[in-house]
């Protein structure tokens, strides 16, 4: 359970080896597959409003794992949503009027690169620093590129 931003979140994790819930036919494919993985949200706003979906996942882990799983597919989200918030907000990706062709992914190929090689950087800057800062300072710039 997770409570955060004005909402309460709930999970339940269930997870199947596949060869319980698929006719051998449907099997086949997945052979190698150890476990079809359910997770169940219930989210419950400050309003009292409620809403609930269902997420699938499959998996290499067995299905007795259902834990780890859980663990795994959180610490995911908890990457993939850190990514986007620095996409959104230090690169203001969603203001980009990019739409042309590939213009748009492209530029964001540019700057999910960009980030990760100003976040390799451990010093006490912001992400947002140490572009501005690389912007302003070559030398700076050049030990970010470690040129």
């Amino acid at each position: 359970m997770d409570k955060d931003h004005g909402r309460v979140e709930e999970r339940i994790y269930t997870a199947l080896r596949p060869q319980e819930v698929l006719d051998e036919s449907q099997y086949e494919p997945w052979r190698n597959m150890s476990s079809l993985v359910q997770v169940e949200r219930l989210v419950t706003f400050s309003d009292g409003t409620e809403r609930r979906d269902k997420q699938y996942y499959l998996s290499s882990l067995p299905a007795e794992a259902v834990e780890r799983i859980g663990t795994y597919i959180r610490g995911h989200w908890g990457i993939e949503n850190r990514l986007h918030w620095h996409l959104d907000v230090t690169f203001r990706e969603d203001h980009c009027r990019a739409r042309k062709a590939y213009a748009a992914q492209n530029l964001n190929t540019i700057r999910k690169l960009a980030l990760a090689i100003v976040s390799q950087r451990k010093d006490k800057l912001s992400i947002r620093k140490r572009l501005f800062t690389a912007d302003l300072n070559i030398d700076y710039l050049k030990e970010l590129l470690e040129i």
